[in-house]
């Protein structure tokens, strides 16, 4: 038997994420600078690609880097940060309204995605979408909660003839018509002034503090298949996270 055995497969990536994560701790690969690509790990460590790809895996979970299709693996963090965690039960829960709220449309129809949409909705400008725009309310309040602009790709448009559709959120909707799945869904909250076209229907003045929530659904091949848009008046909505303090473990 050799002195030295090797080591086990299994322990390969964990050596090779190491090393990086050290690399990484010393600036070698500043945060902001790419790592060096599959080949050439599998170059300087011998190693296969599966090997590698495990690696940096590793890296991605620790919050170190994250990958970049056609650019390749970013440096984002020095050490592995601290994490506030929102743990959630469903990816429903995470994205929908109270049962108490629902959509009471107003119109719908196609629209073109100019430069200033597309970037709100983070497509290409000149994309056809299917906009539906409602004022979301509550079972227990006279007063509109917020106005809701909701832009799903052109084939989805009859989710709006549905009897359900005021009170299911559309992402649903459009998965059970057309088996569309959420592979992946991003959530974006910021404050701006309430917009004049919103403000008369809302009840408020225009340019008052208004909160906006922008939803996006992706589904296979990142195929983004649904933006929702929705603006509240100060005062009328609360967005609240339970979330736990946790560190990701170094290794």
């Amino acid at each position: 038997m050799p002195d030295n055995p090797p080591k086990a497969k299994s322990s390969r990536y964990r050596d090779i994420a190491t090393r990086l994560q050290k690399d990484i701790r010393l600036g070698t690969y500043a945060v902001g600078s790419l790592l060096p690509t599959e080949t050439e790990l599998m170059a300087s460590y011998q190693a296969s690609r599966q090997t590698v790809r495990e690696a940096l895996r590793i890296l991605i979970d620790q919050g170190l880097i994250v990958r970049r299709a056609g650019l390749g693996s970013v440096v984002i963090a020095a050490e592995p940060p601290v994490l506030f965690t929102h743990s959630v039960k469903s990816l429903g829960e995470w994205l929908r309204y109270s049962n108490e709220t629902y959509r009471d449309v107003v119109q719908s129809g196609d629209v073109v995605a100019d430069r200033r949409l597309a970037a709100l909705l983070k497509c290409e400008p000149g994309k056809n979408w299917f906009l539906i725009e409602a004022v979301r309310r509550s079972d227990q309040f006279a007063a509109p909660l917020g106005w809701a602009e909701i832009y799903v790709l052109r084939k989805f448009a009859d989710v709006v003839k549905r009897s359900d559709h005021g009170r299911t959120p559309v992402h649903e909707q459009i998965a059970k018509m057309y088996g569309q799945t959420t592979e992946y869904a991003q959530m974006e909250i910021f404050v701006r002034g309430m917009p004049a076209p919103l403000a008369k229907a809302l009840g408020v003045k225009t340019g008052s503090p208004a909160l906006t929530v922008v939803r996006r659904y992706y589904g296979l091949r990142e195929e983004l298949f649904e933006v929702t848009i929705t603006t509240h008046p100060e005062g009328r909505y609360t967005y609240t996270m339970d979330m736990q303090r946790s560190l990701r473990p170094r290794l």
